[in-house]
């Protein structure tokens, strides 16, 4: 079987490598920032090149041009996971296959950027991954499949973020071969329930934490932005910019307690009273001494002090 498979990261890579054990016939074709190298994340590029698949990077995969070759493929299906340009009717018309995407969310809710984020703010019990017919409005063509990831009061935006890519991965060989019949599931998306968030809606670069903020509010903030390695929420510890990276599940009753307030401390975590509650810090980090511990980073803290 021919297969288009457009995509970047983890999740696409199993994806690419299931087809290949399966003797499928793969057509790769990449994000134009994958290098090649594995990051944080493995190289769909250097997978494919692994697998001795063909790939390319198309600056513009709408261009007429590349839409025939597209069309001239042949294939049975287009899958696309977590791929970064946006296909467009022309291509959809002219492809002569079905074009289906696997969404980080569980669809309606969370279209567009950031989904793992947004779920994490919003104190959303789950979220999930999603796999839909495409249009060209983003992520809101008909629904075919998905798969739920709970989440709990201590999970952060990347353990969430590896949990829906595992779950996507479920999806995909789920559907797996994509035959008419499991294709032909289609249900339409309820507009009144769906959320859409733009790229720069969440402002990911402002990220000291103010202890001012609603407990439950700041908890919920802290988790969406703790996502090494690109970024963590950050509090001054001892005059020094110090990353938080692990959080307690429990919000505590703070007693009108001023917000910033040590309430406890032990060699593990940290208590800080917020608007209206206490908040656990359960694990930190010094970028610059990445080995320095939890103990190492509290010395000279005591219960009473107030966090700037």
């Amino acid at each position: 079987m021919k297969i288009i498979l457009c995509g970047k990261n983890d999740s696409a890579v199993e994806c690419l490598e299931f087809l290949v054990a399966r003797g499928d016939e793969v057509w790769a074709i990449g994000t134009k920032g994958d290098d090649g190298k594995d990051g944080w994340q493995k190289s769909f590029k250097g997978a494919a090149l692994r697998l001795k698949v063909p790939f390319e990077q198309p600056p513009k995969i709408n261009d007429p041009s590349f839409i025939k070759r597209l069309t001239d493929y042949r294939a049975a299906v287009l899958v696309s996971i977590q791929y970064d340009q946006i296909l467009k009717d022309p291509l959809f018309n002219a492809i002569g296959c079905p074009c289906i995407n696997l969404h980080f969310a569980l669809l309606p809710r969370n279209r567009g950027v950031a989904p793992i984020a947004w779920a994490v703010l919003n104190g959303d019990r789950e979220t999930g991954a999603t796999m839909h017919h495409m249009i060209e409005d983003i992520d809101a063509g008909d629904l075919i499949d998905q798969e739920a990831v709970p989440i709990s009061m201590e999970d952060t935006a990347r353990q969430v973020y590896d949990n829906v890519s595992a779950a996507a991965v479920v999806v995909f060989k789920r559907l797996y071969p994509f035959s008419q019949k499991q294709l032909s599931v289609r249900l339409p998306q309820d507009r009144a329930v769906a959320s859409y968030h733009k790229n720069g809606e969440f402002d990911f670069s402002t990220r000291r934490v103010n202890w001012n903020r609603p407990a439950m509010e700041l908890h919920r903030w802290i988790r969406s932005m703790i996502f090494p390695p690109f970024q963590y929420p950050l509090i001054e510890v001892n005059g020094g910019e110090i990353a938080i990276t692990r959080m307690g599940g429990e919000i505590k009753p703070a007693n009108q307690a001023e917000p910033g307030r040590v309430m406890a401390l032990t060699t593990q975590s940290l208590d800080v009273a917020v608007g209206g509650g206490v908040i656990q810090l359960c694990g930190l980090l010094d970028s610059q001494s990445p080995s320095r511990t939890f103990s190492d980073l509290t010395t000279g803290i005591k219960v009473g002090d107030r966090l700037a």
